[in-house]
Formats: structure tokens, C-alpha cells, sequence
């Protein structure tokens, strides 16, 4: 079996890592070819010329275009595509539709709502222009891939054929860092962030409860990873005891390791409901105890005094922190529940089963010649 996976993103994007590339191993063991073309080669992420991105974007679409339209004309090449949000960002759901009618059946995946970069755009010409956009896209497919319940809402609307599948870890390679690592001998408590620079603006809402927290007790830091520098003062930076390290995928498991508990703040809006709560599920497969915000997939992996807490206000990310700093035990509770949790139902193996049986069921329904 050949498939095409059509990522937005080349390996260094998290989504199409953990949502395509982490799978082509178990593709592979299970006779499944997988040949992966990103939308954004690698080349999108390591420059910050703006001349040179412009100029990565416009070359990605035209990549794309050819690409496409090989495929429509040698159809037989693959026996599915896979595709990750869609073909091309801004742009009609013309080619969904032509993969349609031509009768190549094509799965899509989806770990954010970016339907409402469409629906929700304060621009209303990207408005009107690709309000529905999305809906056609999950219209034209076979299967509909999502990540959680409000994801699972929206897809159902427009396509029956809608598959839930979390993001989640390699967890093997967590089991083996997590057997390996030591952490330092100091006595410092360390409460950590994993994110990006589109993500960081999150924990400023709760800078007041880390300025109590600091206040309140001894050798306490608070460790953001990929946390965007610029968004706080060096005074901040010092009076908070936050301590920003740059992402490195290399360092990533070691980094989450050091924490005593992770954090996932969060909007309470409709992007926000459509995130997968990744952040959680990698403090949770390194047995971390956390604290979020009670916003989406966060309300669905996070029992409180179970597993974590969830917690709106300032005062109750305080108490939270104060509650987790003070009592070891219920910390190592946590941290057992939670990587049970993880194992049991967040397992990439787990996952891979159910993909792979996705896969077969779609091309076993080709086979007949039917629609689905």
C-alpha cells in the first residue's frame, strides 16, 4: 500500500511531526509506504528573512500546484492521501474537490480549529471568501481525522465519516529518558511551561499568581520553554524567577523532566476548545503532575486531586501551585496517575491500531466501489 501524506509542515513542525512522522515507522512494519511532501519545507523555519520567507511561501504553492496536479492525472500512483488541514492556506477548496471527483480518496487530519482562522477572521473579505472553506474540505473526504470533542462537533456536521485520534508521544522514548534521567541535587521547585512564541501570550494571564507564588515561598522558578523573550522585561524576568529555555527537540523530554509540575494556561475561546492539549500530554508521559486551565480537551485528560487541577482564577492557579509545593505525597500520586493514563489511553501504539485500521477500512471500502 503507498500513501501520500500532504503535511503543512516539513519534520520541525510539532503537528505534522506527532500527527505524520511519528507513523511512518508502524506504517512501515505493517507494509505501508508512506512518502511525506510538506507544504513548508525546513527551509520556512530556519530563516528570519522576511524577503526570504515571502519567497519560501510563494515557491511552497507552486511546488504544491505541480504536485497536484500529477497526481490528478496519474491517479493510480497512491491508493490514499492524507492531508493535514488542507491543500493550500487562503486559497478555494478547489483541488479537494478535484481529488474528489477524480476518485482518489483522501483522509484529513485535524489538531487545531482552523476553521476559525476562516469563520472568526477580523478580515472580511478572508470572511466571506473562505467562510465555509473547511466544511467543503471534510465534505470531499473519505474520512475526517480530528483530536478531540469540539473538533469531533464541528467535522460531524459535514462528514459522518469522522475519527477521533489524539496527538500523542512516542512513549518508549519518554520510558527510556525518564529511566536515565537524574535531576540536579539542588532543592529548587520547579514549575514548567513547553510552548511556542504563538502560545506564550497564555502565561502572561497568570504572571500575577507566579509573582504571589515567588513572594509566598522559598527556592521556587518557573522554567518556559520556547517561551517568547520579548513578551516580558528583563525586571519581570528577575522578580518572577522565570527561567526562558529555547526549544531544542534534543533537549525537549530532558527540559520537561526537571519540572515538578507542568502548566497549560489557556483562553477560554473557540481556538482555544479546539487545541489537543498536547502540553499535558507530554508532562503526563513524564509523570509530572499538572495544573490548566478547564478550556476544551484540557476538562477531558485533567481530573482534579486525580490527576492535576483544573483552575480559572489567580487565586486558584495559587493554591494549586501552594497546594502541589507543599505536599510530596499527593505529587507522587498524581504522577503515577498520570502516566497510567497516558499508557493506557494515550499510547502510540494504541493509536497506531486504530490508524492503521482507519486505513484498511477506507481502501477496503474503494475496493467495493463505494462512497463513503
Amino acid at each position: 500500500m503507498k500513501i501520500l501524506a500532504l503535511t503543512k509542515y516539513s519534520y520541525e513542525g510539532p503537528s505534522s511531526r506527532y500527527r505524520f512522522y511519528n507513523y511512518k515507522e508502524c506504517f512501515k512494519e505493517n507494509y505501508i509506504e508512506m512518502t511525506i511532501k510538506p507544504f513548508f519545507s525546513r527551509s520556512y523555519f530556519v530563516t528570519d528573512s522576511k524577503e526570504k520567507k515571502l519567497f519560501i511561501v510563494l515557491f511552497s504553492y507552486v511546488q504544491r500546484f505541480f504536485l497536484l496536479v500529477n497526481l490528478l492525472i496519474f491517479r493510480t500512483k497512491y491508493n490514499l492521501v492524507l492531508i493535514e488541514y488542507e491543500l493550500f492556506p487562503y486559497f478555494p477548496s478547489v483541488f479537494e474537490y478535484l481529488l474528489h471527483k477524480r476518485g482518489i480518496k483522501y483522509i484529513v487530519d485535524y489538531d487545531d480549529a482552523i476553521f476559525h482562522k476562516y469563520d472568526m477572521s477580523n478580515n472580511k473579505i478572508i470572511q466571506g471568501l473562505f467562510n465555509n472553506k473547511i466544511a467543503k474540505v471534510m465534505k470531499y473526504a473519505d474520512h475526517v481525522i480530528v483530536c478531540n470533542a469540539y473538533l469531533e462537533a464541528y467535522a460531524k456536521k459535514h462528514n459522518e465519516h469522522t475519527f477521533k485520534l489524539p496527538t500523542v508521544v512516542l512513549l518508549d522514548k519518554y520510558k527510556q529518558e525518564v529511566e536515565t534521567f537524574k535531576k540536579d541535587g539542588n532543592d529548587v521547585f520547579v514549575i514548567g511551561w513547553i510552548g511556542s512564541r504563538t502560545t506564550s501570550v497564555y502565561v502572561l494571564d497568570i504572571l500575577a499568581a507566579m509573582e504571589k507564588f515567588v513572594n509566598t515561598y522559598e527556592n521556587i522558578r518557573f522554567d518556559l520553554l520556547g517561551f517568547d523573550a520579548s513578551l516580558l522585561s528583563l525586571e519581570e524576568i528577575e522578580r518572577l524567577h522565570i527561567n526562558i529555555i529555547p526549544w531544542e527537540e534534543e533537549k525537549e523530554i530532558e527540559n520537561i523532566l526537571t519540572f515538578d509540575v507542568g502548566i497549560m494556561p489557556l483562553h477560554d475561546d473557540p481556538w482555544s476548545r479546539g487545541k489537543c492539549s498536547f502540553k499535558l500530554v507530554q508532562y503526563m508521559s513524564c509523570s509530572k503532575p499538572v495544573i490548566a486551565s478547564p478550556v476544551g480537551m484540557n476538562c477531558t485528560l485533567v481530573k482534579n486531586d486525580e490527576n492535576g487541577f483544573l483552575v480559572e482564577t489567580i487565586d486558584e492557579w495559587f493554591k494549586a501551585f501552594e497546594k502541589l509545593y507543599l505536599d510530596e505525597k499527593l505529587r507522587g500520586k498524581i504522577a503515577v496517575n498520570n502516566f497510567t493514563k497516558i499508557e493506557l489511553e494515550y499510547n502510540h501504539e494504541i493509536n497506531c491500531r486504530n490508524y492503521l485500521d482507519l486505513l484498511k477500512n477506507t481502501l477496503h471500502d474503494k475496493e467495493k466501489g463505494k462512497v463513503c
